[in-house]
């Protein structure tokens, strides 16, 4: 059985090129599917993040305290944390009579902004800035300056605050680290994945306030909201339509396995009739459709890798192979059971319908 399995496959009386692309356009189709649905939640994170929509603020002028707002980087989910405070204006001697807003900012305030910074301590100066004063060529080793009224300032690095919804005021402007001692005015938070706890605990920055002091009261709030308040990418996640691709991929391809088998009903009731066991027709039709779903699944499995490119791709091809995958091993499950539906009593019936 193992040799005339191996003749029909060689011949192509297993019909084994069209049947392996059959079920590689299934299981391509519903893996390509569940890429393309997670490709898409990827891409919508990315986004999320990319515009500063999961940076948490916290405004309360002259009640932050830097050392507190700091420590809230070892919470879960936060992978920076930093406070703020105005500085007044520096005026460029480049440009006479040109200023630009300067704030100090403990160290931990520039990785929430996703500054790029050089070796060396300085001023990290908005790309409007940088671009103004011709400062965008900034690199390791380098040590550019600005000249100001105080001196010259060295420049370690450069932010990129673009106007995308986010809170206005930033894009053009001068940080300068510093300890984060003393009291600041805001504080930054980046945490992802979101959590409303957040809000909550970003409060522990503040120091204590004399209640008769007169202050704004203090203000949470959400650094960009044009991508929406929060990302609950887990649910939709849940509740993608795709999420069904390896059990309709599982359904299509049993009935492809069966349809292989039947349609040779005539050819396997004869042999059935010649003497030949049903079980041995189980091996030879295991053997064949075992050859077809490995190739199917390499064709498969070659398609959806190509289509899973992102920083998750190990995660995304994961996904996708399931339904491929799946298809293969369904087709094989489904060319069985031709066999046992397959009887010698119905020979002179499928002699007849042929």
């Amino acid at each position: 059985m193992l040799s005339e399995a191996w003749r029909n496959i060689v011949t192509g009386a297993s019909r084994g090129v069209w049947f392996a692309v059959a079920l590689a356009v299934v299981g391509t189709g519903f893996g390509a599917a569940e890429v393309a649905s997670a490709s898409s939640l990827v891409a919508q994170a990315e986004a999320f993040q990319g515009a500063g929509a999961n940076i948490t603020t916290l405004v309360a002028a002259g009640a932050i305290d830097g050392r507190s707002c700091e420590q809230l980087k070892d919470l879960p989910g936060v992978s920076a944390a930093g406070a703020l405070r105005s500085s007044g204006e520096m005026r460029i001697l480049t440009l006479p009579g040109s200023t630009v807003p300067a704030r100090e900012v403990t160290t931990g305030f520039l990785p929430v902004l996703g500054a790029q910074q050089t070796s060396g301590s300085g001023l990290v100066v908005s790309t409007e800035v940088a671009e103004q004063f011709g400062l965008t060529a900034l690199g390791a080793g380098s040590r550019p300056a600005l000249l100001t009224t105080l001196g010259d300032a060295a420049v370690a690095g450069i932010y990129d605050y673009p106007a995308d919804g986010r809170r206005p005021g930033f894009g053009y402007g001068v940080l300068q680290p510093v300890p984060p001692t003393g009291l600041f005015d805001e504080c930054w938070v980046r945490a992802w994945p979101q959590s409303q706890e957040i809000r909550t605990l970003i409060r522990l920055s503040m120091v204590p306030v004399d209640e008769t002091a007169v202050m704004e009261p203090p203000l949470v709030s959400q650094l960009n909201t044009r991508h929406g308040l929060t990302f609950n990418g887990p649910a939709v996640f849940e509740e993608r339509i795709s999420r069904f691709g390896a059990m309709a991929a599982f359904a299509v391809s049993v009935a492809l396995g069966f349809i292989s088998v039947r349609s040779r009903r005539l050819e396997l009731a004869s042999a059935r009739h010649s003497g030949v066991p049903a079980l041995s027709q189980a091996l030879q039709m295991v053997v064949e459709s075992t050859v077809i779903a490995a190739t199917s699944l390499v064709l498969a499995v070659s398609a959806v890798l190509s289509m899973a490119h992102s920083a998750d791709s190990a995660a995304l091809a994961l996904l996708g192979i399931k339904p491929p995958v799946v298809a293969a091993a369904a087709f094989v499950v489904g060319a069985c059971s031709g066999v046992f539906f397959t009887k010698e009593k119905h020979l002179f019936q499928y002699f007849k319908n042929r």
